[in-house]
């Protein structure tokens, strides 16, 4: 008789196999013990007819491989690979955005303690072939998929897959398990603090107007300015051609939407400083960051000359002189609860589909009060950082 192959009564022959056997898979398992798939199968999950000592004898030979009966072993016989995909946008700003590294590391570390290993796939608005490429060769049980679209590719296709996923950011369809903060509210927040300080002169750096994320903390800025008496503002999509007829002094709050690079800001800074903006608000600490950079350059006083806001806090808001004030958000938490619902997700737990985290604005020296004549900041020839440009 071989080594390894079947008694008459169904049992493993008595003879070891060697440790050193070569095992990826069910398959090997099978090869190494001359036994069928479906009795591997059968031994792993304790199902189906199958003497007892067989079962032993390949339980112990899966131990014997360095495998895990209560994961790996367990996951052949149910088809589960133990990984799930993150998605991550491509964008060139992403490696620049301490967002995303926050909330991979959360998401690995818990995803770990139920010993899940993270696979990331790179996405962008219009090719999501890395995501599909993981899923049509079941190479990932579920998905965290991070910074939703408006209308986004990636949510249509999870869907149609039927494989268990969960959003970090909101999605109109509450079908959809998602988990988010509450941007809107905190956001709002943020610029009602500006408005008690009677700053109408408002420019808002905005990212992408398709980023889910940045409709959300643009709706909490419109709510605020509504409240506060404010109806129109004036929003580009574009840089202007004549930045020097911008409606600032007249109360006129202006938004720029895909003001990130540096290049464009530049342009934008130029020229709104001489028409004495009260405050410059960011979208994102990114864009804030490079905001901030360029008004360095031009010498100005924060918040004497300008106040600055950013509605996404970061360590590089917190540690600016001065510290800038930010709308601040528990990304580990998110990072945690989203692998975490995912997790119950497959394991068939009962969940709740939409979850909520509080998001609070926190005041620092950028937007603190300051006792000035506003007609005087309006002057460029009293903005002592204006005059002759960028040193």
């Amino acid at each position: 008789m071989s080594e390894g192959s079947l008694l008459d009564n169904g049992s493993l022959s008595s003879q070891e196999l060697s440790p050193s056997t070569s095992v990826k898979n069910i398959e090997d398992i099978a090869r190494a013990l001359g036994v069928s798939k479906s009795t591997v199968s059968r031994a792993i999950s304790g199902k189906g007819r199958i003497s007892p000592e067989t079962r032993e004898r390949i339980r112990s030979f899966i131990e014997q491989q360095g495998f895990q009966i209560n994961r790996i072993a367990k996951g052949l016989a149910e088809a589960r690979t133990y990984n799930i995909a993150v998605t991550m946008p491509s964008d060139t700003e992403v490696q620049e955005i301490p967002f995303f590294q926050t909330c991979l590391h959360a998401i690995a570390e818990t995803l770990s303690r139920s010993e899940y290993d993270t696979v990331v796939a790179v996405t962008t608005e219009h090719d999501i072939a890395s995501l599909k490429r993981l899923i049509r060769y079941r190479k990932v049980d579920g998905v965290i998929h991070t910074r939703p679209l408006t209308t986004d590719r990636s949510i249509e296709f999870l869907k149609e897959q039927s494989l268990p996923f969960v959003v970090i950011g909101s999605v109109a369809d509450l079908s959809v398990v998602q988990v988010d903060s509450d941007h809107r509210e905190a956001c709002k927040n943020a610029t009602l603090h500006l408005l008690r300080q009677d700053f109408s002169r408002q420019v808002l750096l905005a990212g992408n107007p398709h980023h889910q994320v940045n409709k959300d903390r643009y709706e909490g800025y419109r709510l605020a300015l509504t409240e506060g008496g404010i109806k129109e503002v004036k929003e580009f999509f574009q840089v202007p051609t004549d930045l020097r007829q911008l409606p600032l002094q007249e109360g006129y709050p202006l938004v720029f939407w895909n003001a990130t690079s540096k290049t464009v800001l530049e342009e934008l800074i130029h020229h709104i400083l001489p028409q004495g903006p009260q405050c410059i608000i960011g979208m994102d600490d990114v864009i804030t960051a490079k905001a901030l950079h360029i008004l360095h350059r031009y010498k100005v006083r924060i918040p004497d000359d300008v106040a600055v806001v950013s509605f996404h806090d970061s360590t590089t808001m917190e540690q600016h002189l001065p510290p800038i004030s930010a709308v601040h958000v528990e990304i580990q938490k998110l990072g945690s609860l989203a692998a975490t619902l995912l997790i119950d997700m497959l394991e068939g737990r009962k969940i709740d589909a939409i979850h909520r985290l509080k998001a609070d604005f926190v005041i620092r020296d950028s937007s603190r009060a300051v006792q000035k004549d506003s007609t005087v900041a309006m002057q460029p020839s009293n903005i002592g950082f204006f005059k002759g440009g960028l040193s």
